[in-house]
């Protein structure tokens, strides 16, 4: 199950980290990230969670501030 670690706004655009337990170990969580856009192709729902895990909410924050660098650049994001 997922936990919130923080809500964030960078630019334009806001975004969460949130955690999740490592099932192997419990003591142990990753991190990732979810943008909040406007419903752009191919995110029509208007959500961005990267399929990458972190292993510090601080590396994930960096990613999350990367990759919506990247939209606004009108980069295409893998």
């Amino acid at each position: 199950m997922e936990t919130l670690i923080s809500e964030e706004k960078y630019s334009c655009y806001e975004f969460d980290i949130c955690s999740y337990p490592d099932d192997g170990y419990p003591s142990k969580k990753y991190y990732f990230y979810k943008i909040y856009g406007h419903g752009c192709p191919p995110y029509d729902d208007g959500i961005i969670e990267t399929d990458e895990q972190f292993e510090t909410a601080q590396e994930a924050r960096f990613a999350a501030i990367g990759h919506i660098t990247k939209l606004e650049e009108g980069a295409d994001y893998d």
